[in-house]
C-alpha cells in the first residue's frame, strides 16, 4: 500500500504543469486520462478500476466546486 502511495505521488509530480496553469482548459478526458496509472492497483490485489472511477468523482467534485467558487469571486468584485 505504501509502495502504491509513493508511486501516485511521484507520478502526480511529473506530470505536466500546464494543467494547473490553465484548468479552464481540461477537458473530462484529460481529466480522467491523469488516473489511468490507477488502473495498474489491479496488478497488486486492487480493485484499480473502482480505486480510478473513485478518484475521477473526487476531481469532478473538486473542479466543480472550484467552479462555483470562480463564480462567487466574480461576482463579489462586479458589485
Amino acid at each position: 500500500m505504501a509502495m502504491i502511495f509513493a508511486t501516485m505521488l511521484f507520478s502526480s509530480g511529473c506530470e505536466k504543469k500546464t494543467a494547473a496553469t490553465n484548468p479552464a482548459s481540461e477537458s473530462k478526458g484529460e481529466l480522467r486520462g491523469s488516473t489511468k496509472p490507477l488502473q495498474a492497483a489491479d496488478l497488486v490485489g486492487y480493485d484499480g478500476t473502482r480505486l480510478r472511477k473513485s478518484v475521477d468523482h473526487i476531481k469532478e467534485a473538486n473542479e466543480k466546486h472550484n467552479q462555483d467558487v470562480e463564480k462567487m469571486a466574480g461576482s463579489g468584485l462586479d458589485q
